[in-house]
Protein backbone atom coordinates (compact mmCIF):
# COMPACT_ATOMS: atom_id res chain seq x y z
CA UNK A 1 0.00 0.00 0.00
CA UNK A 2 1.19 3.07 -0.60
CA UNK A 3 -0.10 7.17 0.23
CA UNK A 4 0.62 10.56 -0.38
CA UNK A 5 1.31 12.55 2.63
CA UNK A 6 1.53 16.18 1.86
CA UNK A 7 4.63 15.55 -0.75
CA UNK A 8 6.10 12.44 1.50
CA UNK A 9 5.02 8.93 -0.40
CA UNK A 10 5.15 6.25 2.40
CA UNK A 11 4.68 2.92 1.39
CA UNK A 12 3.63 0.59 4.04
CA UNK A 13 4.87 -3.39 4.39
CA UNK A 14 1.93 -5.53 3.89
CA UNK A 15 3.28 -7.68 7.12
CA UNK A 16 2.44 -3.85 8.58
CA UNK A 17 -1.07 -3.81 7.07
CA UNK A 18 -2.29 -7.44 8.59
CA UNK A 19 -0.33 -6.05 12.12
CA UNK A 20 -2.79 -3.31 11.84
CA UNK A 21 -6.01 -5.45 11.50
CA UNK A 22 -5.24 -7.08 15.17
CA UNK A 23 -4.98 -3.92 16.84
CA UNK A 24 -8.03 -2.31 18.79
CA UNK A 25 -9.59 0.35 16.91
CA UNK A 26 -7.61 3.00 19.31
CA UNK A 27 -4.37 1.71 18.55
CA UNK A 28 -4.64 1.63 14.51
CA UNK A 29 -6.04 4.87 15.18
CA UNK A 30 -2.76 5.85 16.98
CA UNK A 31 -0.73 4.01 14.47
CA UNK A 32 -1.85 6.07 11.58
CA UNK A 33 -2.03 8.85 13.36
CA UNK A 34 2.36 8.05 13.91
CA UNK A 35 2.48 7.36 9.90
CA UNK A 36 1.03 10.85 8.96
CA UNK A 37 3.33 12.49 11.56
CA UNK A 38 6.08 11.49 9.46
CA UNK A 39 5.24 13.54 6.56
CA UNK A 40 7.90 16.33 8.15
CA UNK A 41 10.59 13.45 8.97
CA UNK A 42 14.28 14.27 7.49
CA UNK A 43 17.24 12.16 8.77
CA UNK A 44 19.46 15.76 8.62
CA UNK A 45 17.03 17.38 11.05
CA UNK A 46 17.46 16.51 14.98
CA UNK A 47 15.21 13.37 16.05
CA UNK A 48 12.01 14.47 17.83
CA UNK A 49 11.38 12.55 21.09
CA UNK A 50 9.47 9.79 19.72
CA UNK A 51 11.56 8.79 16.98
CA UNK A 52 14.85 7.17 17.47
CA UNK A 53 18.05 5.65 15.20
CA UNK A 54 17.15 1.74 15.64
CA UNK A 55 21.16 1.23 15.31
CA UNK A 56 23.68 3.80 14.37
CA UNK A 57 24.95 1.39 11.52
CA UNK A 58 22.40 1.01 9.78
CA UNK A 59 19.41 3.41 8.40
CA UNK A 60 16.19 2.29 10.21
CA UNK A 61 14.42 4.19 12.67
CA UNK A 62 11.96 3.41 15.42
CA UNK A 63 8.87 5.27 15.68
CA UNK A 64 7.39 5.39 19.72
CA UNK A 65 3.43 5.12 18.45
CA UNK A 66 2.25 4.81 22.02
CA UNK A 67 3.85 3.20 25.49
CA UNK A 68 3.97 -0.35 23.77
CA UNK A 69 3.96 0.13 19.76
CA UNK A 70 7.04 0.81 17.93
CA UNK A 71 7.10 1.28 13.62
CA UNK A 72 10.10 0.63 12.40
CA UNK A 73 11.10 2.47 9.14
CA UNK A 74 13.54 3.86 6.79
CA UNK A 75 13.67 6.71 4.19
CA UNK A 76 15.22 5.78 0.90
CA UNK A 77 16.88 7.32 -1.49
CA UNK A 78 13.97 8.31 -3.45
CA UNK A 79 13.18 9.97 -0.29
CA UNK A 80 10.11 8.11 0.41
CA UNK A 81 9.18 6.58 3.80
CA UNK A 82 9.03 2.84 3.90
CA UNK A 83 7.25 1.02 6.94
CA UNK A 84 9.14 -2.18 7.73
CA UNK A 85 7.42 -3.26 10.47
CA UNK A 86 4.78 -2.49 13.58
CA UNK A 87 6.24 -4.00 16.99
CA UNK A 88 5.45 -4.10 20.35
CA UNK A 89 8.44 -3.02 22.44
CA UNK A 90 8.11 -5.89 24.81
CA UNK A 91 9.66 -8.11 21.54
CA UNK A 92 12.21 -5.65 21.31
CA UNK A 93 13.06 -5.91 24.50
CA UNK A 94 12.94 -9.80 24.19
CA UNK A 95 15.16 -9.64 21.00
CA UNK A 96 17.57 -7.62 22.07
CA UNK A 97 18.31 -10.37 25.25
CA UNK A 98 18.79 -12.87 22.96
CA UNK A 99 21.60 -11.53 20.91
CA UNK A 100 23.26 -10.36 24.02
Amino acid sequence: METQINQTTVEIHPSVLAGLDVLSPEEKEQVLKAIASLETFSPEHPLTANIQKFRPEQPFYLLKVDSSLRLIFEKNHQHEIEIQDLVRQETLEFMSHLTH
